[in-house]
């Protein structure tokens, strides 16, 4: 038997008890007789100052200095008149109104003079600024004869009035000045008393503490730390729920043991937004807010909730019972778009829900942790792409669709090292004569015997970062055609390359730009770079240091997609680029919606005030053409004009297409 041990335990809990009851009751007794020895007497401290605050207060000095500026003010309205020569309706209005602040302010003053009697230059202000009522009623009862004449009595009435006003906040300065002075003396006065009581309260305290407490003391906080550790390594810090690895563990041991049940993908919608605009303090009490909502939730279905990490939350639950899942995800999106209030600023928490049950996730495969997260992710995925704030559950049309995501995901990098993409070109043409001047590359994915359009795997790239590579693929290809027709056909024909927002967080597309211009001999003035301001792309700074390094090699840049909802006039105005390319959602009803018209005649004019040149895309008719050129527009692109197309057929249509498209002008 480990005697030693024991002992140990009886010295401990001897040692816990003589300093919990009879060191405790020591000290508190000594603390008790100190303060109310320190407390009676700076009792007397507090009771002086507050007479003395009583003599003084800051609301009068407020009013004076308050009622030069309402003098100010009627000045300001009395000299437009004089200006207009006449006291218009509107002048009228503001008049009377600063005059009635006025009268309010001086019957703030005066109430104040009867607190305050003692202040004589008050009186003489009060006095003054009435004279300055008097003037002001005066004027208006006579509907405003002579405002020359207005001006000149209202000059000498306010020179008066800011004369005594000035006295008055002089003589309220002195009496401040004597209030503190007094504050000053009494806390010196006790100052010295305070500290030897705290002195002696220290040093009592201590010495009947020190010894008691020093091991009780060192154990504890040992055994703090192991608990601290072992809180870390299995918990999140912020939020107190389960971190990523206990949940893990926790769900792995569900899943070996064979038990039904669901697992939920919570996301943050717009989170990075709350960090940028309200700091990340109120980001992280959103965080806690959130984690506790799906904490009680969870228990409420005898599940637990978890913190992956960001604005990334789990929630593992015992059944795969549809229609109890529906009413968790339903009352967690409830619970989340309560508006939530912190430090004054108040938000509403998007959510997005991905869900997936161990039963459907497991129904072509055996069930594990890994391919039950990931049929959850991708059911979040969905969520979030159909619009956010809704739930998604994995079920059939999911998991064919997830299939085939993943499919494309393993096929795409041999795709890029195969040239199994494409750059297709849409012609862009010029409104004034309708001549094709340029061409967009569009990425296609030859993939098997189908052709992939870019917006079933454009999003797929972004999201694993081979976007980056199918854009230096379409950058490459591009500036190659288009520079060996232009060479072979003495065209100069112009191409347009769209580079995601994941090549502004270096410099490296510089380099890839340069390698391109260089090895396909193209003009650099022909290729315009394509970019979209999007969620990603905050660093503002960085993305201009990329883009005029771009200008630099003499390329052009294009905002693309402006109306889409991610371009902001900031963005424009600090953009160093060429030309603005206006979204198709901007033109659609611009055949029959005055609005839309209206709309897209204020970007025009937005466009023309920042010199940029202005391509409309997503025109499909001749009236469109015509309206948008009549805007002001230069060039235009739309299947109207051609839709995208295999480098060869484009190219050999445009030459063509040049003398015949007949120009989609005004007139």
């Amino acid at each position: 038997m480990n005697y030693a041990g024991k002992k140990t335990g009886r010295l401990d809990r001897v040692l816990d008890m003589f300093a919990s009851r009879v060191g405790v009751f020591v000290f508190v007794g000594l603390l008790i007789a100190g303060c109310l020895g320190v407390g009676l007497y700076v009792q007397g401290v507090v009771t002086q100052l507050e007479d003395n605050h009583a003599r003084f207060r800051d609301q009068k000095a407020r009013n004076g200095y308050v009622a030069l500026s309402d003098i100010h003010r009627l000045l300001m309205v009395a000299q437009a008149a004089t200006q207009e020569g006449r006291v218009t309706p509107d002048l009228a209005v503001d008049f009377q109104n600063a005059t009635d602040v006025l009268f309010v302010r001086i019957d703030s003053l005066r109430v104040s003079m009867r607190e305050q009697s003692r202040i004589a230059s008050g009186a003489a202000a009060i006095t003054a600024l009435e004279r300055i009522i008097d003037v002001a009623d005066t004027a208006t009862a006579q509907q405003y004869p002579d405002t020359d004449r207005l001006m000149t009595d209202l000059l000498d009435a306010a020179v008066e009035a800011r004369k005594h006003l000035v006295l008055f906040l002089d003589d309220m300065r002195r009496q401040a000045d004597k209030v503190l002075d007094k504050q000053s003396r009494a806390v010196r006065e006790q100052r010295l008393v305070v500290l030897a009581n705290l002195i002696c309260l220290t040093l009592i305290g201590s010495v009947a503490l020190l010894f008691l407490r020093r091991e009780v003391l060192g154990r504890r906080a040992r055994d703090r730390a192991e608990a601290r550790v072992a809180f870390l390594a299995f918990y999140d810090t912020l939020t107190g729920l389960p971190n990523r690895s206990q949940f893990q563990d926790r769900l792995e041991k569900l899943l070996d043991a064979g038990r039904s049940l669901a697992l939920l993908y919570i996301d943050l919608d717009e989170f990075k937004l709350i960090n940028d605009t309200y700091g990340h303090a109120a980001g992280d009490a959103v965080l806690q807010h959130v984690g506790e909502i799906l904490s009680r939730l969870a228990d409420e279905n005898k599940g637990f909730a978890a913190r992956l990490g960001g604005d990334e939350y789990a929630i593992v639950v015992p059944t795969d019972h549809v229609v109890r899942l529906t009413g968790l995800c339903q009352s967690i999106l409830a619970e989340a778009d309560k508006p939530f209030t912190f430090e004054g600023e108040t938000f509403k928490i998007g959510i997005s829900i991905g869900l997936a049950t161990s039963t459907q996730a497991g129904s072509t495969a055996t069930v594990s942790l890994d391919l039950l997260s990931r049929v959850t992710d991708f059911a979040l995925y969905t969520s979030k792409s159909a619009g956010r704030g809704r739930y998604t559950f994995y079920n059939h049309q999911l998991e064919l669709r997830f299939q085939e995501r993943r499919a494309m995901l393993e096929e795409l990098p041999g795709a890029i090292r195969n040239d199994d993409l494409e750059a297709y070109l849409q012609p862009k043409v010029s409104l004034a004569d309708g001549c094709i001047i340029g061409f967009e590359a569009l990425v296609r994915w030859q993939r098997g015997d189908r052709l992939v359009p870019p917006d079933k795997f454009i999003l797929i790239a972004e999201e694993s970062g081979l976007v980056v590579d199918v854009d230096h693929f379409v950058l490459r290809r591009a500036t190659q055609l288009i520079a060996d027709w232009n060479k072979t056909n003495g065209t100069a024909f112009s191409v347009s390359v769209n580079l995601s927002a994941l090549h502004f967080t270096s410099n490296r597309v510089i380099e890839w730009v340069q390698d391109a211009l260089w090895s396909s001999l193209l003009t650099p003035g022909l290729l315009t770079l394509e970019i979209t301001e999007t969620m990603e792309m905050r660093d503002w700074e960085q993305a201009k240091s990329v883009i005029a390094g771009l200008r630099d090699l003499g390329c052009r840049i294009a905002i693309d997609d402006f109306g889409t909802g991610y371009s902001s006039l900031a963005y424009l105005r600090t953009t160093s680029a060429d030309e603005l390319k206006i979204d198709r959602s901007l033109i659609e009803e611009l055949e029959e919606s005055e609005t839309a018209r209206l709309l897209l005649a204020s970007v025009m004019d937005i466009a023309r005030n920042l010199e940029f040149d202005v391509t409309v895309e997503g025109i499909e008719t001749d009236l469109q053409g015509r309206i948008v050129a009549k805007m002001g527009a230069q060039n235009g692109q739309g299947y109207y004009f051609g839709k995208p197309d295999r480098p060869d057929q484009a190219l050999a249509a445009a030459m063509t297409s040049n003398r015949r498209i007949r120009p989609a002008s005004a007139g």
